[in-house]
């Protein structure tokens, strides 16, 4: 999604919403509240086709090994600018966990069956039924 468009729904969702909600006007003002989190992601190059991810052993390599494929798009300006043909955003599921268990609250709810006993887990299934 541009950022023309995602600006575009959040002024039709503001129109919508009540006086005083605190929906951010733009996508700067999003960007910038979660910034803080650390919760950021990684852009990885890819081919066109989703054959192959330009990471890891493959990060210099500017073509595909199954296709032959020029990783950027041919450049008309004289700057030396590569684009590619598509990014792939990592989100690190390492980092949204640790936030998650930060809290003590979360972190006992979501470490619940690891300090019971099995023979309570079971107990309880029986009781139910």
């Amino acid at each position: 999604m541009s950022k023309a468009s995602y600006n575009s729904i959040i002024k039709w969702e503001k129109n919508i919403l009540s006086e005083g909600n605190r929906l951010k006007e733009n996508f700067y003002a999003v960007k910038s509240m979660i910034k803080p989190f650390g919760l950021g992601y990684q852009k990885i190059d890819m081919r066109l086709k989703f054959c192959m991810l330009y990471y890891d052993e493959n990060i210099n390599l500017t073509e595909c090994k199954t296709y032959e494929h020029t990783r950027y798009k041919s450049n008309t300006s004289k700057g030396m600018t590569f684009i590619t043909y598509k990014k792939l955003r990592y989100f690190s599921i390492t980092l949204w966990l640790e936030r998650l268990f930060m809290s003590l609250k979360t972190f006992e709810h979501l470490s619940y069956n690891h300090s019971h006993e099995i023979e309570d887990r079971v107990t309880m299934l029986n009781d139910k039924a």
